[in-house]
C-alpha cells in the first residue's frame, strides 16, 4: 500500500505571503461588459487612397504647410500647392482666408507624396496584381495614386541645341586682335570664288553684227510721264520703269519674254554694226499694236528710239579656271567698241576670232607687240588680257583685265593663252 506523505512545513508558508507581497494589485476583469473600442488610429496609407478634392477654401490660421500636410501628408510639399495656385496667390508666404487653391493637377501633371506608414500586419493580404484594382467614386478629379487617361498623343520635343563651346586655348595662343580682324574680313571679300564671267559681263558687252540683218524692235518711251512739265518730248526709263515697245513687224513678243535693250553706235567695214547694250526688260502685257514691258537691268540711259531684241541666253560656265595652253589661237585687234585715246581696265575689245574658230566665253588672250628682231628695237612686249565675254560666228568681245602699254591700236596680234575646257 503506498502512502501518501503531506509535509506542512512552516517555510512553505511564508514564501506564499512574500509572493503575494510583490505582486501589484489586480482588479477583477468584468466580462460580461465589451471593453471600450479603443480610439482609430489614422491610417495615413487608407488616406493617401482617398480621391482628391477638387479644391480647398482657405481658412483663418492655415499655411501652406498645414494644407499640405492635410492632403499629402508631407508639408514639404507645400511648393506644389503654390506651383499649381500662382495665378492667386502671389506671395507663398501670404494666403488669406476665403481663397479657393487647386489641389488637383492638370491632365500630365503629378504631384508627389510623402512617405506613407507602413502596416505592421504581417497577415493583411496582399495586392491582387491579376485583377483589376475597382476605381474610386466619380468626385470629377483623378486621384493622387493614378495617372490621368491619356486623351491627347504626346509628342515629345527634340531637345536643345548645346550651347557654342568655345575652342581649347592654351597660354600661348594669343588672342586676335581687332585690325587683325579687320583684315581676315577683308581678305575674305578680296579672295571670292573664281567665276570666269558673270552674267551681267555677258550682257553689257555688246558685239558686231557681221553683216546680219536682226529682227529689231523700236522703243517708244516710258509710260510713266512726269508730274512737271518739260520742253522736251523725249522720255528715259530707269530700272523697273514701265516702256512701250513696238515689235518688229515680222516677229512677236509674248508676256515674260526678255528683251536687250541696245544702240547702234557706228558701223565697221565688213564687220556691220557695233551694238552697244544699255538695259534689260521683260514684256509684261500685250497691246495690238506694241508690248509694255519692264525694265530690270540697265547699263546706260535708255532714251526713245533705242532697239529691242530678244534676249540671248546666257550659259554659266560655273567655276572652272582656264587652262594655260602654249602656242595658242592666233588673231588680230579689230577695235573698241567705244572709241577713247587711252584703253582702260573693263573696257570692251573686239577680235576676229569667234565660235567658228573654237573661241568660247572664259578664254583669256593677250595683245602684244612682237618684235622686229632689228638691231637696237625690243623684244616682244604684252600690252594687256582680255577675257572673252561674248562671241559671235566670226568674232568675239573680249573684256580688258589688264593694262600694261596703253597704245593699244587696230590689227595688234592676240594670242590664246588660257582656254576654257571643254
Amino acid at each position: 500500500m503506498r502512502r501518501t506523505t503531506i509535509c506542512r512545513s512552516s517555510a512553505a508558508w511564508l514564501v506564499g505571503v512574500a509572493a503575494l507581497l510583490m505582486c501589484p494589485a489586480l482588479s477583477a476583469q468584468d466580462t460580461t461588459q465589451a471593453a471600450p473600442p479603443a480610439p482609430p488610429a489614422q491610417d495615413t496609407a487608407a488616406a493617401a487612397q482617398q480621391p482628391l478634392p477638387a479644391g480647398h477654401v482657405v481658412q483663418k490660421g492655415e499655411t501652406l504647410w498645414s494644407i499640405a500636410q492635410m492632403y499629402f501628408n508631407d508639408p514639404l510639399l507645400w511648393p506644389e500647392i503654390y506651383r499649381l495656385n500662382t495665378a492667386v496667390i502671389e506671395d507663398p508666404h501670404w494666403i488669406y482666408p476665403g481663397e479657393m487653391l487647386v489641389l488637383a493637377p492638370t491632365v500630365g501633371e503629378t504631384i508627389a507624396q510623402g512617405p506613407t506608414a507602413t502596416p505592421t500586419d504581417t497577415t493583411a493580404p496582399t495586392a491582387d496584381t491579376v485583377r483589376a484594382r475597382p476605381q474610386a467614386a466619380d468626385t470629377g478629379v483623378a486621384p493622387i495614386d493614378s495617372a490621368p487617361p491619356d486623351t491627347a498623343q504626346v509628342i515629345e520635343e527634340p531637345p536643345a541645341p548645346a550651347p557654342p563651346t568655345e575652342p581649347y586655348r592654351t597660354m600661348f595662343d594669343q588672342e586676335r586682335t581687332r585690325t587683325q580682324q579687320i583684315q581676315d574680313q577683308l581678305r575674305l571679300y578680296a579672295n571670292q570664288p573664281y567665276r570666269p564671267m558673270r552674267r551681267g559681263e555677258f550682257y553689257a558687252a555688246g558685239w558686231l553684227s557681221e553683216q546680219e540683218n536682226l529682227p529689231w524692235g523700236r522703243v517708244l518711251g516710258s509710260t510713266t510721264r512726269p508730274s512737271i512739265p518739260r520742253i522736251s518730248s523725249t522720255t528715259t526709263a530707269m530700272v523697273l520703269d514701265e516702256i512701250a515697245i513696238a515689235p518688229p513687224s515680222d516677229a512677236s513678243y509674248h508676256i515674260g519674254d526678255s528683251l536687250l535693250l541696245a544702240r547702234v553706235d557706228r558701223e565697221l567695214t565688213s564687220w556691220g554694226d557695233v551694238v552697244v547694250p544699255v538695259g534689260v526688260a521683260r514684256v509684261t502685257a500685250v497691246q495690238e499694236k506694241q508690248v509694255l514691258a519692264q525694265v530690270i537691268m540697265q547699263f546706260a540711259r535708255i532714251k526713245d528710239g533705242r532697239l529691242a531684241i530678244p534676249l540671248e541666253p546666257f550659259k554659266d560656265p560655273g567655276r572652272v579656271r582656264p587652262a594655260a595652253i602654249e602656242s595658242g589661237l592666233e588673231g588680230a585687234l579689230i577695235a573698241q567698241r567705244d572709241p577713247h585715246a587711252v584703253v582702260a581696265n573693263n573696257e570692251y575689245l573686239f577680235i576676229d576670232k569667234g565660235r567658228a574658230d573654237g573661241v568660247v566665253p572664259g578664254d583669256i588672250f593677250e595683245i602684244y607687240r612682237p618684235s622686229t628682231e632689228q638691231v637696237g628695237t625690243g623684244s616682244e612686249r604684252v600690252s594687256a588680257t582680255i577675257m572673252v565675254v561674248h562671241t559671235r560666228e566670226h568674232s568675239a568681245t573680249g573684256l580688258v583685265l589688264n593694262v600694261t602699254h596703253p597704245d593699244l591700236r587696230t590689227g595688234m596680234p592676240v594670242r590664246l593663252v588660257r582656254k576654257m575646257p571643254s
